[in-house]
């Protein structure tokens, strides 16, 4: 059932709810340029040893690893050298059009560019990455804390209240349902390198076929991922019928060609499906 799933997530995590909770759309910003894009995209590929590509980015199932390493490079090595205090931080805002040509430069100089990002600049969908540490964590309770946080919005600015398409290439087909704002928690662990992606809010998937069509649409709400450089990544996701029930937590591992498998290591289980204990600032309204 995982891997039926997988193109639904990994889509919707590169697009995203409620204009209401989403400050992050009016700015002011500080503008991620696209020279700046093709550095990250560049770095989260190198290979520790030997050449190549570390995974496949083209590959539609490595689509939230390659975000999410993007994001996480811009915090580590753009914003936190800019800044002295979490009082002065202003968003960072990466652009659709900055995004789709940092993407063809440094990965489809020769080829078309994979149908997730090609829909990212259709519908023009821009990301903001609100990593005030204010506006994110108001009290966790664990002691391994997450060193990076940010708030997370993707959206774009025409009337269309939500889209949906039919991957018809996934297995099995897929609508998938996007409202114009979409909203998640990031979290960076550095001990286990675990990701989390939390609170999630607007966005829908459906099986077109299959056993998942009695499930009807579902809404994603969590994404855990731990990745192993120059392999793998494990994850973790959490889907609901409605978002008040609770649903299943599927456990996935894609390998670095964009392969989904059904399960994970016993290991990296342990590490995914760990509580944690963490209470948010809420969203202020726009």
């Amino acid at each position: 059932m995982g891997i039926k799933l997988v193109p639904f997530i990994v889509l919707g995590l590169l697009s995203i709810q409620s204009i209401s909770v989403a400050q992050q759309t009016k700015g002011p910003f500080q503008t991620v340029g696209q020279e700046d894009l093709e550095c990250a995209m560049e770095a989260v590929l190198e290979k520790e040893t030997g050449s190549g590509l570390a995974y496949d980015p083209t590959a539609t199932p490595n689509g939230v690893r390659y975000q999410l390493d993007v994001i996480v490079y811009l915090l580590e090595n753009k914003v936190r050298q800019d800044h002295k205090s979490p009082e002065e931080t202003l968003p960072l805002l990466v652009g659709y059009k900055e995004w789709y040509q940092a993407f063809k430069n440094v990965n489809c100089q020769d080829q078309d560019v994979p149908e997730y990002v090609d829909r990212a600049y259709e519908y023009k969908q821009n990301l903001v990455i609100d990593y005030n540490r204010n506006n994110v964590v108001k009290e966790t309770y664990d002691t391994d804390t997450p060193y990076l946080a940010a708030n997370i919005t993707l959206f774009w600015d025409s009337p269309e209240k939500s889209f949906s398409y039919k991957d018809l290439d996934s297995k099995p087909p897929l609508k998938i349902i996007y409202e114009r704002v979409i909203t998640y928690r990031f979290l960076k662990y550095k001990e286990d390198n675990l990701v989390v992606c939390d609170q999630i809010k607007g966005l829908k998937g459906k099986a077109l076929k299959g056993f998942l069509r009695i499930f009807g649409k579902v809404h994603m709400m969590q994404y855990r991922t731990v990745a192993v450089k120059d392999g793998p990544q494990y994850v973790l996701v959490g889907v609901r019928k409605f978002r008040w029930l609770f649903g299943p937590n599927i456990d996935l591992t894609i390998t670095p060609d964009g392969v989904t498998l059904d399960g994970v290591p016993d290991n990296e289980k342990q590490r995914l499906r760990r509580k944690i204990r963490i209470q948010y600032e809420p969203l202020k309204p726009g």
